[in-house]
């Protein structure tokens, strides 16, 4: 893609060094960039280049805060037993994440800079393979629900009918029993 940002470029010390202090709230940004700057020996960092990074850290913490928020009151509801829930959960996430990335090229595309159309290209046909990938993923899942659900329709009907015929239940209310419960008829 584009060149990579001057704190992007920092030695991973350095970088790490930023975040920290960026994380806490004590700390202003220009103190962060006279830090950076005075441990580097030069002017390696800006002011407005912090601010970018720094907000670009807060949408991906808010955005990561609110995925797990999602989850967690997903997971409380239905169960953590609930893969499949939870692989529609992801899938959904996951188109959450592609809409805000082609919002992201938009504004790329619209800057003075600009951006390639070969790297917006390459980067829709990923995309849309992607998004074809989890559709597939999730028709296999909802396959494999309707399986297992059928399969323990059929194993609960036939102890069902097990305990019937031990009890005396006539072939007439067993049939019925059948149907209206199970919606097996023969």
């Amino acid at each position: 893609m584009g060149q990579k940002s001057s704190i992007d470029r920092l030695p991973s010390e350095l970088r790490q060094k930023l975040i920290e202090m960026l994380q806490n709230p004590a700390v202003t940004q220009m103190e962060v960039v006279e830090t950076i700057n005075a441990e580097a020996g030069e002017s390696v960092v800006s002011r407005s280049g912090v601010n970018r990074y720094k907000m670009r850290m807060d949408k991906f913490a808010a955005k990561t805060r609110e995925a797990r928020e999602v989850a967690a009151t997903y997971i409380e509801k239905v169960g953590a037993d609930s893969r499949n829930r939870m692989g529609k959960l992801a899938n959904e996430q996951l188109r959450i994440m592609v809409f805000d990335l082609l919002l992201e090229l938009e504004d790329l595309k619209n800057e003075d800079e600009g951006i390639a159309p070969e790297i917006v290209t390459d980067i829709l046909f990923k995309t849309s393979r992607a998004m074809k990938e989890l559709e597939q993923a999730e028709k296999l899942n909802s396959q494999r629900t309707e399986e297992i659900k059928s399969e323990v329709l059929k194993e609960t009907a036939a102890k069902v009918e097990t305990v019937a015929k031990k009890r005396g239940v006539s072939k007439e209310a067993m049939s019925e029993i059948m149907a209206e419960v199970f919606g097996i008829t023969e």
